[in-house]
């Protein structure tokens, strides 16, 4: 799996934020494994796994987020 984490500072765009992600994965027809967020003190971290890495690169760029090295 291809991870892709992305921080959410502002906490109130939350749903909007969501809906454009649902949206553009849609719109791609990229199937994300797994898609989860949580509050941190610094905002909300979304984690996205893919299992293809072309289609994490993508969502990264689009959403300004980041693929973590693997373990």
């Amino acid at each position: 799996m291809f991870a892709v984490e992305i921080l959410l500072i502002d906490e109130e765009k939350l749903a909007n934020t969501m809906e454009r992600m649902r949206t553009w994965l849609d719109h791609k027809r990229f199937e994300p494994a797994v898609f989860r967020y949580s509050f941190e003190t610094g905002g909300i971290r979304v984690h996205v796994e893919f299992p293809v890495e072309v289609e994490a690169a993508a969502f990264a760029r689009a959403f300004d987020g980041s693929l973590p090295a693997a373990p």
